[in-house]
């Protein structure tokens, strides 16, 4: 939700005003002369075009494809804003991989399915969740991940570490959702780009979470005093990275920085490795680093004082 500051405006003794968003108005198509619905709900009062929104469909043929791609290209397709989607497809093994990634698209359900069409639909045209809910929650879970991969590896947990890619289906969900939150052009702030980017950056390193929990449960003992110490650094800029989300402050750019090329140069120095787990652990901390460190670097323009 974003919140827009209007002045009141007096005609005369008894009328008050206040101006339309000029983008919101753009937008829905409001003219001069046009009726909206204003609903009063005790201090606020809502504001209404009074039509209902167009559906918007598209048909996605992913014959040929990997399953992998096929589910892939249909979360892009709910990303994008559409709220009917049709996927032709050619084989069972797409099928399975689409019924899975539904389970990612908040509000979708499969409404009808035959040997080569699914067509998948929005069911609800105004969830019980917001952006702003939605994104921190994304950033809680990646988080917890983090915490996790770093307890578990540290306890030789192999199976925790295993089973923390279910973590990632949650992360994707509501990354998923604020992409489609921001192209449905309900999030009209500053910078929607920037945070588009983030939310992307966001969700691959949730990925990268689950792989790298993959790629401890196989590093063997001897190893791990040097992966610890790294895990542990990312993860601080992990949680830094958050902070500063929420709460812009040049302490914390100045550290996440300073953390960003810490981590990265132990990383160089212990990629002579000869495992094959612990080459792909560090790939994956790598990986994790440079996308977290985009949320202080991206976002400095909030700051105040910095060249100061």
């Amino acid at each position: 939700m974003v919140i827009i500051k209007r002045k009141v405006i007096q005609i005369a003794n008894s009328t008050q005003l206040i101006s339309l968003p000029r983008k919101w108005a753009l937008k829905y198509d409001i003219k001069k002369g046009d009726e909206l619905d204003v609903d009063e709900d005790g201090y606020k009062l809502l504001i209404t075009t009074g039509t209902v929104p167009t559906t918007k469909e598209i048909e996605v043929d992913v014959s040929g494809l990997t399953p992998r791609l096929a589910d892939r290209f249909m979360a892009r397709s709910y990303q994008k804003g559409y709220d009917m989607i049709t996927v032709q497809y050619d084989n069972p093994e797409t099928a399975i991989a689409i019924q899975n990634k539904v389970k990612e698209l908040l509000g979708f359900e499969i409404m009808e399915q035959n040997k080569s069409t699914i067509i998948i639909k929005s069911i609800s045209s105004k969830l019980n969740i917001d952006f702003d809910s939605s994104l921190r929650r994304a950033f809680l879970i990646v988080m917890d991940m983090a915490n996790t991969c770093l307890e578990a590896f540290t306890k030789a947990d192999k199976k925790t570490l295993e089973n923390l890619y279910y973590k990632d289906f949650d992360v994707n969900k509501f990354c998923y959702f604020c992409l489609r939150f921001i192209n449905k052009g309900f999030h009209g702030g500053s910078g929607t780009y920037i945070l588009y980017y983030l939310v992307e950056s966001l969700e691959d390193v949730g990925d990268e979470y689950k792989m790298l929990a993959k790629h401890l449960a196989k590093v063997k003992n001897k190893n791990k005093k040097n992966l610890l110490d790294v895990l542990f650094k990312v993860n601080e800029l992990t949680k830094i990275g958050y902070g500063f989300f929420y709460k812009p402050e040049k302490e914390k750019a100045v550290r996440g920085i300073t953390l960003y090329k810490e981590a990265r140069e132990e990383i160089r120095n212990l990629f002579v490795t000869r495992d094959a787990n612990e080459a792909a652990a560090l790939n994956s901390l790598d990986l994790i680093a440079r996308g977290v460190y985009h949320f202080p670097t991206m976002r400095l323009d909030t700051l105040k004082g910095l060249g100061g």
